[in-house]
């Protein structure tokens, strides 16, 4: 979705009909009209924001401001994590968060002390949070409340932290290249940017969790520019806290440039990445697909090499084609082509082409004959290759790809 707005956007959003849908009135949640008339609540951070860039949004989150803890906790409703005032809407799941205070008392993420209570203003929950655009709220009457100048820096396209308290948190330089990789027109301020450099240098991002890093990094790896993502972390020092090493070849450049990013599976632009590093120094804990994957990759490499090289030679290369069909394990995991073919040929659409239709003239061939004819394992392996290799040739020959 576009993020490009009409001039004159910022200026009709003040009305409150533009706003109003945000959050719910508390007549007409069959939950919020139980809560005593002394609690106020607001639509908050990533839904305000979407909304104001004209962007969908699918989950919203509420603050709920002149809320006593003992009193929700009497209530029933289900907690979200053990040290965290935040409970889930009994009907519809959206997260609804006690407005807090917050102070740092130890390392990383981890080392914070929260404080809530009915005195706990907006603001003060507002000046807690990242970015300035994310610290924006919608009361339930459709007002926008703006403390931090979050609007005005939606409209000049900056990310910027909402206060100094931000390198407290070292988790939100990563979340600051995701954003960079979701909100691909944005720039950093120079400030933030500074601090985010502070909190490398401090050497706290290694504090982290690595299922944390992984759930930041994987949601950038799927914006419309995951490159912008890498070259942040590049520029400010975190890509090597992650993964051990400062360096990002030219190649991988060029793949996370040229290709379309929402046509591959996370998995396989992962994998692509992070094929030849040394998975033991990376911080970051991948899921099983995506090693499967490198293991792909890797088992591929020469023949996918040998494929390209002789691109132009079609005799005698038909027994590569079903090398890397092979060691791809493509005829076992057929869903797998097109994430294999996209990643490995980016470069080469001609040949992705081809590869793409002689797996798919292979893939209507039944091997049941071939395997009742045959007893002993190693024959039928040797004889399935055998038959794949004459329907090959023949399918060569008949189609003449030059």
């Amino acid at each position: 979705v576009s993020t490009k707005l009409p001039l004159d956007f910022f200026q009709r959003v003040n009305r409150v009909e533009d706003l109003v849908g945000l959050c719910p009135k508390k007549a007409d949640d069959s939950f919020f009209k139980t809560l005593p008339n002394t609690i106020s609540i607001y639509c908050v951070g990533g839904a305000v924001r979407d909304f104001l860039l004209g962007k969908s949004f699918s989950d919203k989150d509420f603050v709920l401001v002149g809320a006593d803890l003992d009193y929700f906790k009497k209530k029933g409703l289900k907690a979200v994590g053990k040290n965290f005032p935040v409970f889930l809407h009994p009907n519809t799941n959206e997260e609804l968060a006690l407005a807090r205070r917050e102070k740092k008392h130890g390392i990383g993420y981890k080392g914070f002390v929260f404080f809530t209570g009915k005195e706990v203003s907006l603001k003060e929950d507002l000046r807690r949070r990242d970015f300035t655009i994310n610290a924006m709220a919608v009361d339930e009457y459709g007002n926008l409340h703006d403390p931090f100048g979050g609007r005005k820096d939606l409209s000049s396209k900056t990310i910027k932290h909402v206060s100094p308290a931000f390198v407290e948190d070292p988790l939100r330089v990563i979340r600051l290249g995701r954003f960079l990789a979701q909100l691909t027109e944005f720039n950093v301020h120079k400030d933030t940017y500074e601090l985010c450099k502070e909190i490398v240098k401090s050497k706290e991002i290694l504090t982290l969790s690595k299922e944390r890093i992984w759930t930041e990094i994987s949601k950038g790896f799927v914006g419309r520019k995951p490159i912008n993502m890498i070259n942040f972390l590049l520029d400010c020092g975190a890509w090597k806290e992650i993964t051990g090493s400062s360096n990002f070849s030219t190649e991988l450049h060029l793949f996370l440039e040229s290709v379309e990013t929402n046509k591959i599976s996370l998995e396989w632009i992962v994998a692509n990445i992070f094929q030849d590093a040394d998975l033991g120094n990376v911080h970051c804990t991948f899921p099983k697909a995506v090693h499967t994957a490198i293991n792909v990759l890797k088992r591929t490499k020469v023949c996918r090499k040998n494929y390209i090289d002789t691109h132009n030679i079609y005799n005698g290369k038909n027994d590569v084609i079903l090398d890397i069909f092979e060691k791809a394990n493509l005829f076992r995991n057929p869903t797998n082509l097109t994430d294999f073919l996209n990643v490995s040929f980016y470069k080469h659409p001609k040949q992705r082409k081809i590869l793409a239709s002689c797996f798919e003239f292979l893939s209507q061939f039944s091997l049941k004959p071939i395997i009742d004819s045959n007893h002993k394992k190693i024959e039928i392996k040797s004889a399935i290759r055998k038959y794949r290799l004459k329907k090959l040739n023949e399918f060569m020959l008949l189609k003449n790809f030059s």
